[in-house]
């Protein structure tokens, strides 16, 4: 690889990392000077980027901001690395103190993608959170547990264009209702999901943190409504809520607080 090469990696690096340093788009003029780049190479590269859907351009602001590629990245990373092998030993140990599936998922757009999923021994309910599954995160513990953590702003634009449709006849069916069903979740601790997806099925769910404090999973245990009670329901949200906990320290997370709930 040439020197010249090198540099226009550089360049392409600099560019992604001060878009993603701003939360509003950047004209081009503004990201050549804050990278300290000609405009005109500016333009090229961000016109080559864009091509590669790394960068998106906003005609009415006349403006640059992150594109889908960017997304479709950082998804991959934390389906492979670290949230699936730190997660595992957790999931495991959920599983064998709540004698229930548990289950691992991230948000995709208006959705929850499935990651991982550990199974107890004894021939439990047929549930539908395999992995690589996609449901509506807000029909889902899951969703709600990490949607409950994010701005308002974000979830508000999230699914404000979004059909609040049902598939039990349990759950939100306007963006107030399901904002309502968030600031519950935060007041709690932890989600919970009353036959929402699956009539007979509940879930409890936790949120597991970045090192920038970011929600950028959860951690479940799904059981038949049937075996519902209070005691236990708090013994399995303390698991779900420790084992989160303990995920996000691994993942950096520091912050003390309600989410250290039961963490070792």
């Amino acid at each position: 690889m040439t020197s010249s090469h090198v540099k226009s990696a550089v360049r392409v690096l600099e560019i992604l990392e001060t878009l993603a340093a701003h939360a509003q788009p950047m004209p081009t003029m503004a990201i050549a000077r804050e990278c300290d780049i000609p405009k005109s190479s500016a333009h090229h590269i961000l016109n080559v980027m864009l091509e590669r859907n790394y960068v998106t351009y906003h005609d009415h602001e006349r403006a640059w901001g992150l594109g889908v590629s960017i997304f479709e990245v950082g998804s991959a990373y934390l389906r492979r690395t670290p949230l699936q092998r730190l997660g595992r030993p957790l999931l495991e140990g959920v599983c064998a103190d709540t004698g229930e599936a548990c289950h691992l998922a991230i948000l995709h757009g208006t959705d929850v993608l499935y990651l991982d999923k550990e199974q107890p021994a004894w021939d439990g309910p047929n549930l539908v959170t395999d992995v690589g599954v996609r449901l509506p995160a807000h029909l889902t513990a899951v969703g709600w547990a990490i949607l409950a953590e994010l701005p308002e702003a974000e979830v508000r634009a999230s699914f404000e264009a979004t059909p609040m449709a049902t598939r039990t006849g349990s759950g939100p069916a306007s963006l107030g209702a399901l904002l309502e069903n968030l600031a519950a979740v935060r007041a709690r601790g932890f989600a919970f999901d009353d036959q929402m997806i699956t009539p007979g099925i509940c879930c409890l769910a936790a949120p597991v943190f970045s090192h920038s404090d970011r929600p950028v999973a959860a951690l479940g245990v799904s059981y038949l409504a049937a075996k519902g009670n209070p005691a236990l329901v708090t013994r399995f949200a303390d698991a779900v809520c420790a084992a989160a906990a303990r995920l996000s320290a691994s993942l950096g997370w520091r912050k003390p607080g309600v989410r250290d709930r039961g963490a070792a």
